[in-house]
This record gives structure tokens, C-alpha cells and sequence, in this order.
């Protein structure tokens, strides 16, 4: 058995992964800072405490590996003893100040830590990531993880280190996600409840270990990963030039992640559940309401943003044409279908540049809501995609653990032989029908609205 465990943005998810590929057992973990009279360990405490549950819920003597991952790009600041210095530069933080003609992603965020903290910089002994933060626990090394040498520049490297004029002894040696960084030491069973000697395997950055889970290892293939935030990730034997979307290599090393951000999807909908009283329901109890609604109703509207760009975001939007007999439910379907207009209008972009998306592989909670990969389907035109374990991130990982035991040749390999689909939803032609015609008014009505937003952003009025 293998246990997997992905730390995200809100939560930390860990499974017992089989040899088949089956969740044999799941817990989940919502994120809260830890009070900790040391600096930083608030936020990356709870990664810490949250971890320990997991182990002590699902711990079992016949635990193979261990492996982590977790979101990024995220910065944490240790000492000498392994403390944290200051709570980590979350990924969607803005604390960052880049140089010119670089292109590591975690580099600004040390760049601003030492120009906004210089006496923490010169006591921080390594800048780790969120999942190398853990294995430290865990092992007593210090490493990070890349996917390959063609995507380390996005990590670090020695012209990057060398642009910014950082301290190099400060960065951990990369290693490869799949990698063995060690086993669990003394200090880390006592921490943990592991037994001493467990192979610790190296997965990195969330969203490029959801690939593997999901099976989009070949080209053509697509994820749509939300949480927090969501991407569109399609894998591409070419780059695409366009700016409007993100190419970055591929876990399999000479294909590309094409991919299509939309920050805010996640937490817009956690917003409208926060508004409209609904945080104790449950997210079925919630979507069941607006499905009530009738779909592609047109009133309300929600529109995004004064952002421009191909990509919606959702930040300073607007609602319109809320009547007085309407309440959360129509609300909430107008939140709902933005959200899934967005990925349309995602699906759009990627096609402009002959990435053809035929099917949408979801992983997260979304793949464990009947309701919302239905409606998502209708919306997209698109055949909705749920794998056997809806967290990617953890199959993902097991995969990696897997091939590092020696189980498969590559974690490709592995990929093949474990990811399973368990559920298809397709587009409903009725609705599709309905959807094709609100999606265009929608189109055309986001401009106006853009517009509108721009106008009252020149008198210096916002909401």
C-alpha cells in the first residue's frame, strides 16, 4: 500500500492507494493556522498537525512509501534547525519582484522576502517548497522536486540564481518527481507515527502530478483541475506561441502542458455559498437547490470582471437583472453558469491555437458532484470525464511511488495501468441547445459590461 498525500490551498487530502490503483481509505483535512509561538509555523503548522491526522487515521503496517505533494509555487524560509522564518509565500500571494529575462516562478518571492525582510533572508539556511517543506520533516533532507532538467529554469537554476544575485547555498539540489528522497528517520516516525525506514518518493507541484492521475500523459488528452482556482490542461506535442495561455514542459519529458487559468472559479463559488448562508450545507445540497432553476434562463447575470484578456477572471464583477421574486437559487445558477461559460470560453481559446479538446477529465471535488458535471457538460458541449479517485493529485503521486518501487517501468507506465474512468457525463442535446444560445448573449453581454466597469473605473467609482 502507498500513502499519498497532496497538500492544497484550503486542505490536505491523504489516501491509502492499492496496488490496483483503488483509494482504499481517504481523509481530508480543512487548513487552520496553528498557534505556535515561533514565527511562521501559523499557516505551514497546520500542513504539519494536518499530516499528522492523516497518518494517525489511516496509518497501517503494510504502508509501502510515502508520497507528497502540494501546491506551488509556494516559498517557505527555514533555519538551520529546520523552523520555519516567516509563513510562506503562498502561490496566489503577490509578493514578488522579478527580474527581467528569468523564468523561475519561486525566485520573485525569495527576491521580495529578502528586499522586504533582509534579516530573515540571512538566517533562512534553504528556501523549500510546500511538499519539500514535509519530506524534511519526514526524512531529514533537503531537496526539491522538478518534473525533469527541461523544467527546473521554472524552479531554479544557475543563471536564474545568478540574475537575481541570490545566495545558491540556499536552494536544496532538484531532484526528479519519482525520485527517492530518503526514508523516514527516527525524528520523523516519532513526529508522525510512520514506521522508521519507509521510502519517502518526491512528486512536487500539485497540478503537474494531477496529470499523471488523470491519465494526460498523451497528447490530446485534457484536465480540468479545480480546487481553490482551475485549469484547463491539455497535453500537446507542440508549444503554443499564444499568450493568453500558459505552455510550460510536460511531466513527460518532451510534450508540453498547454494550459488555460482561471484563478478564481473555486473561491468565487465558496463566495456565493458564504453570502447566501450556506457553509454548513453540503456542496450537493447546494447545487440540488440550483438545479431547481430552470438552466439558461438568462436573469440574473453574473459577469466578470474589468480584467481584460482571453481568460475571464472574476474580480469586481457585477450581477444584473436580479428580480424582486428571485432569491439564492437563481443566484446561484447565474454564479454556476459563469463559471462554466469560463470554461467554454477556455475551450475557445485552446481551439484558436489547434488544440482540439474532445473530453474534459476532471479530478477534485468537482468529479464527486452528479450535478455540476452534468450541467458542465451541457455548457462545454463536452463529454465529462470522472476517474476512479477523483483526487488526482494522490493517484498521481502514487503513481510516481509505484514506479519508484520498481512496480513499473515509468510512472507513465503506471499511469496506463492505474488511472481507470468510472463515470461519463454527456452533453444532453436539449440543453445543449439552450446553453449554445445563452452563451452567445453572454458573450456579448460581458463586453457591454466590461465596458460599463471601465466607464465607472474612469470616475473613480468601484464596488
Amino acid at each position: 500500500m502507498i500513502l499519498a498525500v497532496d497538500i492544497g490551498t484550503s486542505s490536505i487530502k491523504g489516501a491509502i492507494i492499492s496496488p490496483e490503483g483503488y483509494a482504499f481509505a481517504y481523509h481530508k483535512v480543512h487548513l487552520q493556522p496553528v498557534d505556535n509561538s515561533y514565527p511562521g509555523e501559523g499557516y505551514a503548522g497546520s500542513w504539519k498537525s494536518g499530516f499528522i491526522e492523516i497518518v494517525s487515521i489511516l496509518l497501517r503496517k503494510d504502508i509501502s512509501a510515502v508520497v507528497i505533494s502540494g501546491n506551488g509555487p509556494t516559498v517557505i524560509p527555514v533555519d538551520k534547525d529546520g523552523r520555519i522564518l516567516y509563513e510562506p509565500l503562498m502561490w496566489m500571494g503577490r509578493e514578488n519582484i522579478f527580474v527581467e529575462g528569468t523564468s523561475s516562478f519561486y525566485l520573485p518571492k525569495v527576491q521580495w522576502f529578502r528586499e522586504n525582510k533582509p534579516s530573515l533572508y540571512d538566517k533562512t539556511k534553504f528556501f523549500l517548497t510546500t511538499s519539500s517543506y514535509m519530506t524534511l520533516l519526514l526524512t531529514g533532507e533537503n531537496s526539491v522536486v522538478t518534473a525533469h532538467g527541461g523544467f527546473s529554469k521554472y524552479i531554479w537554476n544557475d543563471n536564474d540564481l545568478n540574475s537575481y544575485d541570490l545566495d545558491s547555498e540556499k536552494f536544496p539540489p532538484l531532484v526528479r518527481m519519482g525520485d527517492q528522497i530518503g526514508t523516514v528517520s527516527t525524528n520523523g516516525a516519532r513526529l508522525t507515527g510512520l514506521s522508521k525506514g519507509i521510502p519517502v518518493v518526491g512528486a512536487g507541484v500539485d497540478f503537474m502530478v494531477s496529470l499523471i492521475g488523470t491519465g494526460v500523459i498523451k497528447p490530446g488528452r485534457t484536465c480540468d483541475r479545480a480546487g481553490t482556482s482551475e485549469g484547463i490542461n491539455f497535453c500537446s506535442k507542440i508549444a503554443v506561441p499564444d499568450k493568453r495561455l500558459r505552455t510550460l514542459p510536460h511531466a513527460v519529458e518532451g510534450l508540453y502542458n498547454v494550459s488555460g487559468i482561471l484563478s478564481s472559479t473555486g473561491s468565487l463559488f465558496e463566495w456565493y455559498r458564504r453570502i447566501t448562508g450556506q457553509e454548513n450545507y453540503t456542496y450537493h445540497e447546494t447545487l440540488s437547490a440550483i438545479n431547481n432553476v430552470p438552466s439558461g434562463s438568462g436573469t440574473p447575470m453574473f459577469f466578470p470582471g474589468l480584467k481584460d484578456g482571453g481568460l475571464w477572471e472574476f474580480s469586481n464583477g457585477m450581477v444584473v437583472g436580479l428580480e424582486a421574486y428571485q432569491g439564492r437559487d437563481e443566484l446561484g445558477r447565474s454564479v454556476m453558469e459563469s463559471i462554466g461559460f469560463a470554461v467554454r470560453r477556455a475551450i475557445e481559446l485552446f481551439e484558436e491555437n489547434s488544440c482540439s479538446i474532445e473530453e474534459l477529465r476532471v479530478s477534485g471535488g468537482q468529479g464527486k458532484n452528479v450535478i455540476w458535471n452534468q450541467i458542465k457538460a451541457n455548457i462545454t458541449g463536452r463529454p465529462i470525464l470522472v476517474p476512479e479517485v477523483e483526487d488526482a493529485e494522490l493517484l498521481g503521486g502514487a503513481c510516481l511511488a509505484a514506479a519508484s518501487l520498481g512496480r513499473y517501468n515509468s510512472f507513465v507506465e503506471a499511469s496506463d495501468s492505474l488511472v481507470r474512468v468510472k463515470k461519463i457525463f454527456y452533453p444532453v442535446e436539449k440543453e445543449c441547445k439552450i446553453y449554445n444560445e445563452a452563451y452567445q448573449q453572454y458573450k456579448i453581454a460581458s463586453e457591454e459590461a466590461k465596458n460599463f466597469l471601465g466607464r465607472l473605473a474612469k470616475l473613480n467609482i468601484s464596488f
